[in-house]
């Protein structure tokens, strides 16, 4: 039963816009209208274009700028790391220089007397 009503409106429009003059001013307005829009639309998708590349360049800058940061960063961090290693080292060689001094000492007070070794 749907389908019959659907079809008879479909129908009486067809024969409005095709049988009578009305319809057809119509279905030319209609058809320019279109025109109009599909010309808008083509607009619309050449600027949305412009602008998407533009997008693509903009991250492509700040893609850069964000890579110097980060090279940057990692060589200040790679120069501290390395201070703080060199540091650490040197601390390292000044107990170990206590360390000999402290045993060359003990072995004076305890193990040897008058420079004999003690038995």
């Amino acid at each position: 039963m749907a389908g019959l009503v659907l079809g008879g409106l479909i129908g009486a429009v067809l024969i409005f816009i095709l049988g009578t003059k009305e319809g057809k001013k119509l279905a030319e307005k209609i058809t320019s209208k279109a025109g109009e829009l599909e010309g808008d639309l083509e607009k619309k998708v050449t600027e949305l274009k412009k602008q998407g590349e533009s997008f693509i360049e903009d991250a492509e800058v700040v893609k850069k700028e964000i890579e110097e940061k980060l090279n940057e960063k990692k060589d200040t961090v790679s120069k501290e790391v390395m201070n703080k290693m060199s540091d650490t080292l040197e601390k390292i060689e000044t107990i170990q220089t206590q360390g000999v001094k402290m045993t060359q000492d003990v072995r004076k007070k305890f193990f040897k007397k008058n420079g004999k070794i003690l038995s």
